[in-house]
């Protein structure tokens, strides 16, 4: 039978401990420095203001889309919403009805615009008429002429299709 010595063995085994220990500080330290360098890295130029490009882009960077249109401030139910369109399309003047909603005239402008809402155009009804010529007021011409107002081929004298009298030089 073989004596053991106890006392070298557990040194032994103590020194191979603390290796293992700085092999483990060292492991730690690896791990550690490569975390920080996987990171992404922020670069100054990213941090700063960026310059004013005057609409043209950048090699290299991308153009922000602009800003959503903001919703007025004071909130209105829906049915003050359908109420005002009514207004709007009616013809009332956004003065009037923005002071009878509470709302400044942009937010009617803002709701008028998001959601389509068409103004009446009072001229438009009385152009046609008064564009096609009657029978007593217009001139029967010789031949077909080029009116001088719209470049387009008339009979008549005014013309009848801008409804303008020819400048005539014959």
């Amino acid at each position: 039978m073989t004596h053991i010595e106890w006392g070298s063995m557990l040194a032994g085994l103590e020194q191979q401990r603390t290796g293992l220990e700085q092999e483990l500080a060292d492991v730690d330290a690896v791990i550690q420095i490569a975390r920080q360098r996987s990171a992404p890295r922020v670069a100054i130029a990213d941090l700063t203001k960026p310059r004013a490009t005057n609409g043209r882009k950048i090699r290299g960077q991308k153009i922000a889309k602009p800003a959503p249109k903001a919703a007025p401030s004071g909130k209105l139910s829906p049915d003050q919403v359908v109420r005002m369109s009514e207004l709007y399309e009616a013809g009332k003047s956004v003065d009037e009805i923005a002071t009878r909603f509470k709302v400044t005239t942009a937010a009617v402008y803002y709701y008028a615009s998001s959601r389509k809402w068409k103004r009446p155009n009072p001229g438009a009804a009385a152009k046609p008429a008064a564009a096609a010529p009657t029978e007593r007021m217009a001139e029967k011409l010789a031949g077909r002429v080029r009116c001088t107002s719209c470049d387009l081929w008339t009979d008549y004298d005014p013309c009848e299709n801008c409804g303008k009298k020819l400048k005539r030089g014959w």
